[in-house]
């Protein structure tokens, strides 16, 4: 009987215990990723005004009211939108209503709205935020990108291009999905490099469609999250340390990596140039961003006194002498050279801290440098050259995005 017993107690124990390890190993074995869904359209701002905002109508639309529809309004109608207190309201014509927003809907599948000469895949949502009428593109995600990568990148005179069109595509899809888990609920996203060039249907080409078509649903991945990703025209060489341009914390696929030898990037028109600035114009960038009250400074040295890992400059020192004869140091730092010293047109920032600076003897100003923007991410011109050479979108992604992975949308 005892033996008995014993048995029973022993078999009761492994029952017992055998969820418990089974449950354990589960836990610690399965990593959840958050992989996002590619059904919620993205909300593209097109433009903003405060109380008024009237728009020409440029192709035949469906007005909506809230989410009802209630006229087809033809060409050349004028809609006035204006905000008083909290009443938002539309004018056309004798006709005035008023609503929580408006939408307006292609008339014709296959016109797309219009809106300032441009045209959209989507619809366009006209609401009320605040004392701003804002004018929004809603839109499937993969139409936006469509619109967005012969935006912001060449796509050759072949197929020579493609592998980083598509490396591309998948850039442009990752920072929209991370914009999408935004905070603003008006909209998602700007139209310009404030986040992506977005040029709408219009700037549409069969090559970048079909590079959006074959990579569908495709982001970049690290630690089982979308990525945070980055891109530039050329780096010049080598790509930047996120920390060095946005502020952020060091990230192991944002770190930087050398863009071959020579430069894939070489390639680029922009891969290398000199700017020239008089003494005047020079000093003029300095009042102009406030660092000295006026004009009546000499420049007495500039000198480098900080260059990273990648060969850009972290720190310039500036040294003026003003009409008594008194020295003033000025000192620039990160990316904030590129804003403040700008070009010598004056119509761009200055095109990247990647450069050697100098003062001739008629004291104009001479800075000599390599590549085209921040320097954080994929090279895009970079990422071409190895297209060119036979590399594919995923060779090109994990170069300039290392230990990253490609995962696919819900």
């Amino acid at each position: 009987m005892y033996k008995k017993l014993c048995y029973f107690f022993l078999i009761y124990f492994i029952i017992l215990i055998l969820p418990s390890c089974s449950t354990t190993n589960r836990i610690t074995k399965t990593k959840k990723k958050f992989i996002p869904s590619n059904s919620a359209p993205i909300k593209v701002l097109l433009n903003e005004q405060e109380f008024n905002l009237s728009y020409t109508v440029e192709s035949p639309v469906i007005l909506c009211r809230n989410e009802k529809a209630i006229a087809i309004v033809k060409n050349r109608n004028v809609l006035s939108f204006s905000i008083t207190g909290n009443s938002f309201k539309l004018k056309i014509a004798d006709s005035i209503f008023d609503a929580a927003y408006f939408q307006l809907k292609p008339a014709e599948e296959e016109i797309p709205v219009s809106y300032k000469g441009k045209s959209y895949r989507g619809i366009l949502k006209i609401v009320k935020d605040g004392n701003t009428i804002r004018v929004i593109n809603q839109l499937p995600l993969e139409d936006y990108l469509k619109g967005v990568v012969p935006a912001e990148m060449p796509s050759g005179k072949d197929d020579s291009y493609f592998e980083a069109l598509k490396a591309f595509a998948i850039c442009a899809r990752t920072y929209a999905i991370n914009r999408l888990n935004g905070n603003n609920v008006v909209f998602d996203i700007y139209l310009d490099t404030r986040d992506q060039a977005y040029g709408g249907a219009g700037a549409e080409k069969e090559l970048t469609n079909r590079a959006v078509d074959e990579t569908g649903g495709r982001i970049l991945m690290y630690n089982d999250k979308p990525a945070k990703v980055y891109y530039h025209s050329s780096c010049g060489g080598h790509t930047e340390n996120v920390k060095y341009v946005f502020g952020l914390k060091s990230t192991p696929y944002l770190e930087g990596v050398e863009d071959g030898d020579p430069p894939n990037c070489s390639i680029a028109s922009n891969f290398s140039w000199v700017e020239k600035y008089s003494e005047n114009v020079f000093i003029e960038r300095l009042r102009t961003s406030t660092f000295i009250g006026d004009k009546n400074f000499s420049l007495k040295d500039v000198t480098i006194k900080g260059i990273d890992e990648s060969g850009r400059v972290t720190m310039l020192e500036i040294t003026l002498l003003s009409n008594e004869g008194k020295e003033k140091f000025i000192k620039l730092e990160g990316n904030k050279i590129r804003s403040i010293i700008r070009n010598a047109d004056n119509n761009d920032v200055l095109r990247s801290t990647m450069f050697n600076i100098s003062i001739d003897s008629d004291k104009t100003v001479v800075i000599k440098g390599k590549g085209y923007g921040h320097g954080v991410g994929l090279c895009q011109w970079g990422a071409i050259h190895q297209s060119i050479e036979g590399k594919n979108y995923e060779d090109i992604l994990s170069f300039y995005f290392p230990g990253t992975e490609i995962d696919k949308l819900k």
